[in-house]
């Protein structure tokens, strides 16, 4: 046995310049305001079969038409002015589940939103049918504001239809532009009817087509039928007489007062990434209620996602249609999936929108013929800092839609994870959440694996310091049984069961409930699922992972039956494939961190220094996942890094039955494995202060005394320190080794066997200091 002193084992609005100053100027410059790329095939005009209609004018640019709102609460009334009571708001609001705190916005008086100048500028002209440039300035004169395509021969009206005093419908009274859009001028009118409500009058589809005035009037109607608090309101559908005699469709909508994600940026201006996916977050249940009903909304971006003193809301239903629908599609180009003229709308090309906007909002997006071009900046250092939203990104917005997210809910709970590690970064405190999909760690693993080492002075037996794939299985997460399954109702009470007893009250329900309930138990993944998680953890993977390839074979590609293969070659070391399995379905559920903790551990037993970076994530999270910790600090030590691994080790909480181990652990850390020059006296201070400060009731205590008081004698022989006390000796030859005898007689106390406790014995009179009588 060595010597004691050695090692026992080798924001959201920021306040910008007038819209009306830098209208011009962004409108030149605004992605999605230009026309489309021909050769992609995003040029639409009239349809007679599902194709993507492009919107040249529509919200990209007509935000910056619109006043700018200012955050913060409202300006205070002059002294003069009769007091009235009004409510007060605070200054701020939570979003994203209480993570997330924003400004709150002022809403805006309905007459402070008319334009002054409703004008088109020349470079937002492109046509409504082609979209090609059209009413440009030329050697014969001011390009005109309304004339006939050259290329299409459709009309094209850049001037408002309507003007103020107008009354539409006998009810409506116009006081003037607030905005335009792909179909034309957006009005504000006074309801007569209702009190002089403001509303907002949008036309159906452009002008000059009566038969598709009418087609528009009829197919819009359900959207009287959409009410959600979260959705602006349709009111009504009127028609208007134009100035040629024909007939005008009309939406007539809820003026909603607040301002749209887009106006409460700066040009070129980008939100923190939080805050984005906080939004996102607010407007998704509105989404998932379209769905819900049949329908797609078609058209998110952050001009259409209008943030109000309450809420946030969606606007301009104009591009709403039902799933799978054909005829008319709108959308913006580089937000609209790519597949939408061969499928129709979806729900896979809402998501891809959702992906978009949240892209939109806080990357630099590369731009194409004045539009964002597809896919994403994978040299963004945002991306690299925030791993788990590229993932996000990336499966939102995949070419394949079958690849994306399969509904608002799932996408809504992913970015729930993706913010709470994005939250924790940012602010250095955990921020854990349970999971929809994983069950919490089993157990933990490599918690012991340092301070085991040094129950050699204990039991005289060598202990491995080695992680292994065993316990790395019987501590992991477990995927969650599909509630839809037709056997989830037996399977839940499993889920977290001896393995043994899984598979005795398996073969109970095959047998038993639920041929009793008339459940065909061939239907179910889950059965041969839970078999498959037993056998694992008993350690018969060759049956393991035949179960899985019948399964595989019967039900094809399924989440579930990735991981556990990836789960039966981490046992079997193959490792490289088990890291490969377990990225797929981190790639699925970004925002999980189950798949995170398995690549961390994985990565360790395979060498990967680079796998650390999921230790740091998952205890950056959720300081209750103990396992990470202690692995985090064993990367950082093998890096170099012992600082940062003690640092690691002391955010161990109080509270956890591991805050012992976790300060055993880290006097270990400041002085196992170094040479007497890596070490300084400081550190072995630090270290004598870890173990002083514990119990002396704590098992492990005294052997680890021992190893503090040997390290120090050990580096006596070949430094100076001052004489002040360590462990209660002196810090001198003398009484460190009156010290180190004295705590390997204690253990020589304790020893389970004589012979261990005679070796003991042997090594403190060996270390004992030299007696002069």
């Amino acid at each position: 046995m060595s010597d004691p002193g050695k090692d026992p084992g080798k924001d959201l609005g920021k306040d910008a310049e007038s819209p009306a100053a830098q209208q011009e100027t962004e409108a030149e410059q605004s992605p999605g305001t230009q026309p489309p790329d021909t050769a992609t095939g995003a040029t639409t005009g009239r349809l007679h079969a599902t194709q993507a209609l492009f919107r040249p004018n529509f919200d990209d640019d007509d935000d910056d038409d619109l006043p700018h709102i200012v955050l913060g609460t409202m300006d205070t009334e002059p002294q003069d002015r009769m007091t009235v009571a009004t409510r007060v708001l605070p200054p701020t609001r939570k979003l994203g589940g209480g993570l997330v705190e924003i400004p709150r916005v002022r809403d805006i008086d309905p007459l402070e939103a008319l334009m002054t100048n409703p004008v088109v500028p020349e470079s937002k002209r492109f046509c409504w049918n082609c979209g090609k440039p059209v009413g440009r300035s030329s050697s014969e004169g001011k390009g005109p504001s309304e004339g006939i395509c050259p290329f299409c021969a459709s009309p094209y009206p850049f001037l408002p239809q309507l003007n103020p005093g107008d009354i539409v419908a006998g009810q409506y009274e116009v006081k003037g532009c607030i905005a335009h859009g792909g179909l034309g001028w957006v009005y504000l009118a006074f309801d007569h009817n209702v009190n002089d409500r403001p509303v907002v009058l949008k036309g159906l589809v452009h002008s000059g087509d009566a038969e598709a005035q009418a087609i528009a009037m009829a197919e819009r109607q359900f959207l009287a039928e959409v009410v959600h608090p979260q959705i602006v309101q349709i009111f009504n559908f009127v028609e208007h007489t134009d100035r040629h005699g024909d007939p005008v469709g009309y939406i007539v909508m809820e003026y909603i007062g607040g301002q749209s994600l887009k106006q409460g940026l700066k040009k070129d201006e980008k939100l923190p990434v939080a805050e984005a996916i906080a939004y996102l977050l607010e407007i998704l249940p509105a989404l998932s209620y379209l769905h819900s009903i049949g329908l797609v909304y078609n058209d998110l971006k952050p001009e259409n996602i209008m943030l109000t003193e309450e809420q946030l809301e969606l606007i301009d239903l104009g591009a709403v249609s039902r799933i799978n629908s054909f005829g008319y599609l709108y959308g913006t180009p580089g937000f609209q999936a790519p597949e939408i003229v061969r499928t129709g709308p979806t729900i896979a090309t809402d998501i891809y929108t959702v992906g978009r906007t949240l892209a939109a909002l806080t990357l630099n997006l590369r731009t194409r013929n004045g539009r964002y071009a597809d896919g994403l900046p994978d040299d963004d250092p945002l991306l690299k800092t925030y791993d788990s939203f590229g993932r996000l990104l990336r499966r939102a917005t995949d070419p394949d839609p079958r690849r994306r997210f399969s509904s608002a809910e799932e996408m809504s709970a992913q970015m729930m994870g993706v913010l709470r590690e994005v939250v924790a970064h940012d602010s250095g405190v955990a921020r854990p959440g349970l999971s929809t999909i994983f069950s919490p760690s089993r157990s933990t693993f490599g918690v012991d694996l340092l301070v085991a080492h040094t129950d050699v002075y204990l039991d005289g037996q060598v202990h491995s310091e080695k992680l292994t794939a065993r316990e790395i299985v019987t501590a992991l997460p477990v995927p969650l049984v599909d509630p839809t399954d037709v056997a989830a109702s037996v399977l839940q009470a499993t889920v977290l069961s001896q393995p043994v007893q899984t598979l005795d009250s398996l073969r109970a329900a095959r047998h038993g409930v639920l041929d009793a309930q008339g459940v065909d138990v061939s239907e179910s993944i889950e059965l041969p699922l839970m078999e498959v998680r037993a056998l694992l953890d008993l350690g018969d993977v060759a049956k393991a992972t035949r179960k899985l390839d019948d399964l595989a074979e019967r039900v094809g590609w399924r989440w579930r039956l990735v991981w556990y293969r990836a789960v039966a070659e981490l046992l079997t070391g193959d490792y490289d494939s088990a890291i490969k399995h377990f990225t797929e379905v981190l790639d699925t559920f970004p925002g999980e961190l189950g798949p995170k903790l398995a690549l961390a551990a994985t990565g360790e037993l395979a060498g990967r220094a680079d796998e650390h970076k999921f230790y740091q994530t998952v205890w950056r999270t959720n300081d209750g996942v103990i396992s990470a910790a202690f692995g985090l600090a064993r990367s950082l030590s093998a890096e170099g890094d012992r600082i940062g691994a003690v640092r690691t080790l002391d955010e161990v909480p109080p509270a956890s039955r591991h805050f012992t181990t976790a300060r055993l652990t880290s006097a270990v850390t400041l002085l196992s494995g170094r040479s007497t020059t890596e070490i300084t006296e400081e550190q072995i201070r630090d270290a004598a202060r870890r173990v002083e400060a514990l119990p002396a009731t704590e098992p492990r205590v005294l052997q680890i005394r021992a190893l503090v008081l040997g390290g120090a004698m050990d580096w006596l022989e070949d430094n100076e320190a001052s004489t002040n006390h360590i462990l209660g000796f002196p810090f001198t030859e003398h009484g460190l080794r009156l010290g180190v005898e004295a705590s390997l007689r204690s253990l020589a106390r304790v020893a389970p066997t004589q012979r261990h406790r005679y070796t003991l014995v042997d090594m403190a009179n060996r270390v004992r200091p030299t007696s002069t009588f």
